[in-house]
């Protein structure tokens, strides 16, 4: 496959922290002139891997032979089988979850299959600012003093070999479902551990979130009890699947690309009262709900109440079916995620100024008391994107300090974290995003020592900030239909990117838009046919940029509904003067 490189315009020298700067351009197929629709899908196919006999189960994947049995998860019958022994025993079990969107809808998935199997069950959500992130010893203390004899944790508890052997020795009998990367000391103490990436599980996915894990735990459940559970009843819990998945940001292919859009169908179909109301308070359309809907706008609201008050909430919401409940709780989280957005983009600013004081290292471990660690991921998220580095965002807290990790690149982030484990006191998740604990007085060697792993592995941090450009597309191919045609390839997400092309336009109209005017509102000429466009937090980015002026447009082609009509839009990702040379 063809990839080559191209430069990029100058980038403007940014006016403030938030606008990013202009990529180095990669086309996948460079000298390619997409001219049809069907030559179009077929190229981006060509470029995921589909071959021809593989294209029908691309787009529409089967239920029966797209998803993997669930009892070929190592520890799934033993699970099963001691939940089964809770169920007779009339035992009262709790499901101990993560307070982000992919533990919240794993809890709420299992929560209802345990619901419709008669048992007493709990959810239990731990509070981000005292409890932290995983199992808390504490917490599963209470539990079993509450009269609670079994346990199930949702996307934690791969970590806790500690925490599982304590709660074995006062009575506490644990599952562990999780997804998270394996540490070497793993919980032995559990009556099973379910975790496609245990080193001995032979399950041939790997990749699954959280909820996945969740959903074939409830599936396994659901089929050894077909007189309680009509059969084919789990897929109406797909909705809470493709939810945490996509909000987990895992690859959204193989089994995990049918089962988002299993839960897209469920969505569309059937959504539940709370997903209803968090949809109308955020403008979402539900009838015609993409994968970029839930990361981008039902998926903030939900992480809003765990990241500024408790996840209990966002629980509630997903577990009503009252109307009227379920209406109060999305405005209140509505009202939370503006918030977020405010605090969000302070702690940013303020963390790309301290970034300035380490322009060498290759790491950025950052930090202030001032910083919550409920929002610490989102400005890690985008520091990372503005300076295309590895990023650690702490909250100094007294003697403790907590905060998140994002990375770039092909760099592992958990790896680099876990060479520097003895200055830490906790620390999980995955290669691209972790957590972690430590002594505030170890952050300067911490900073140190994972600079210096940086520097063994810098081959994986990858060069400049890249924009990876599917194929150039002629101007007459900008079309509803063509949008329309590439929904197919939805949903989009990690590993399944929703594609960007460039095609040579002339801009006609631009003006300022948003609260901030941060944004741009355009408009190009494609042949004889004006095409509206948008391109976000671009204020500053392109002060070459005039009327009248033939450019190469790096876009993602989009739907812009308005009063009930709908319009192609272009998401215009950069943009460069056609005098380049390209």
């Amino acid at each position: 496959m063809l990839y080559t490189k191209a430069m990029s315009a100058q980038p403007s020298k940014a006016k403030d922290p938030h606008v990013t700067r202009s990529y180095t351009w990669c086309f996948r197929d460079q000298d390619v002139l997409v001219t049809s629709a069907q030559q179009l899908t077929q190229l981006l196919l060509r470029q995921r891997g589909v071959t021809t006999e593989q294209e029908a189960v691309f787009f529409t994947p089967s239920y029966e032979h797209s998803l993997h049995d669930p009892v070929l998860l190592c520890g799934m019958e033993v699970a099963v089988a001691r939940i089964d022994y809770a169920l007779s025993a009339g035992q009262r079990m709790a499901i101990y979850g993560d307070y982000d969107i992919d533990g919240i809808t794993a809890t709420a998935l299992l929560c209802d299959v345990l619901h419709q199997l008669g048992a007493q069950v709990e959810p239990y959500i731990p509070d981000r600012f005292e409890e932290g992130y995983g199992l808390n010893i504490e917490a599963l203390r209470k539990l079993k003093e509450s009269g609670v004899d079994l346990v199930i944790s949702v996307d934690c508890g791969i970590t806790a070999a500690s925490e599982v052997a304590q709660a074995r020795d006062f009575g506490l009998d644990l599952i562990v479902t999780d997804h998270h990367t394996v540490p070497e000391v793993t919980p032995d103490a559990a009556i099973a551990c379910i975790n496609p990436r245990l080193p001995d599980d032979t399950y041939p996915y790997k990749d699954l979130a959280g909820v996945g894990v969740a959903f074939k735990l409830a599936s396994a459940l659901a089929r050894a009890h077909p007189d309680t559970v009509k059969p084919g009843h789990e897929k109406w819990l797909m909705d809470l699947v493709a939810l945490g998945t996509v909000c987990d940001v895992v690859p959204l292919v193989g089994e995990n690309r049918a089962l988002v859009q299993f839960g897209l169908t469920v969505l569309r179909k059937s959504p539940r009262m709370g997903i209803k109301a968090l949809a109308e308070v955020s403008g979402s359309e539900l009838k015609s709900v993409t994968a970029g809907d839930l990361g981008f706008r039902l998926g903030p609201r939900l992480n809003a109440a765990g990241r500024l008050e408790h996840a209990s909430k966002a629980l509630e919401l997903l577990m009503t079916t009252d109307t009227t409940r379920a209406k109060e709780l999305a405005d209140m989280l509505n009202t939370l995620n503006r918030e977020r957005q405010d605090d969000t983009l302070r702690v940013f600013a303020e963390a790309m100024s301290q970034a300035k004081q380490y322009p060498d290292d290759d790491i950025l471990v950052l930090s202030d008391p001032r910083w919550s660690h409920g929002i610490v991921g989102l400005v890690a998220s985008r520091v990372s994107e503005a300076t295309h580095k590895p990023t650690i965002i702490l909250q100094e807290l007294s003697g403790k300090t907590k905060g998140s990790a994002r990375s770039v690149g092909a760099f592992n982030i958990i790896e680099a974290i876990t060479a520097s484990g003895e200055l830490l006191e906790r620390f999980g998740g995955h290669a691209f995003a972790a957590g972690l604990t430590l002594k505030t007085s170890n952050i300067a060697q911490f900073r140190t020592r994972i600079n210096q792993y940086a520097h063994k592995h810098v081959q994986d941090l990858g060069g400049d900030k890249e924009l990876t450009i599917s194929c150039r597309v002629a101007p007459d191919l900008l079309s509803l239909d063509t949008y329309l045609r590439l929904c197919g390839l939805e949903p989009f997400g990690n590993g399944n990117s929703q594609p960007v092309f460039v095609t040579q336009l002339t801009l006609t109209r631009l003006r300022p838009v948003g609260s901030d005017l941060k944004h741009f509102q355009m408009t190009f000429l494609a042949e004889k046919t004006e095409v509206g466009a948008i391109a976000f937090g671009a204020a500053g980015r392109w002060p070459w940029l005039k009327l009248g002026t033939e450019v190469e447009v790096a876009y993602r082609l989009g739907n812009n509904l308005w009063q009930g009509v709908d319009r192609l839009q272009l998401e215009v990702a950069d943009l460069r003067p056609l005098a380049s040379g390209h």
